[in-house]
């Protein structure tokens, strides 16, 4: 989902100048956002169980919509700075990031997990 839309910020710059380009770009970057949206829920319950949900949904809460709130007048201040191909530059690197955090984090065992038991020899 963060590769597809570290690929979308790559692209926008590139295709950006026709509508079609600029469209194809924007779904991409839209479709890794709203599968993060739907995975972000399945992911800390399978990481910390049911339980701790609620709270750490809520937790997580403030420094998401933080980063909402300051990413656009970030991404002005480098695009003054730097140029808009540097903004989706840092947009892209944020995503890849991220898509390596989900690799990571598939490879440490969790509390919420069950581990899978080996079928027995009959």
């Amino acid at each position: 989902m963060f590769g597809l839309q570290g690929l979308a910020a790559v692209l926008l710059p590139l295709v950006g100048r026709d509508p079609v380009g600029a469209v194809a770009a924007v779904v991409l970057f839209g479709l890794g956002f709203g599968v993060a949206t739907i995975a972000r829920p399945a992911l800390l319950a399978d990481r910390y169980g049911t339980a701790a949900y609620a709270s750490l949904s809520g937790t997580l809460a403030l420094p998401i919509t933080a980063a909402k709130a300051v990413a656009p007048l970030a991404a002005a201040g480098i695009a003054q700075v730097a140029g808009y191909p540097a903004v989706m530059g840092v947009v892209a690197g944020a995503c890849v990031l991220g898509a390596l955090s989900l690799m990571a984090y598939a490879r440490v065992p969790s509390a919420g997990r069950v581990p899978h038991a080996a079928p027995e020899d009959a």
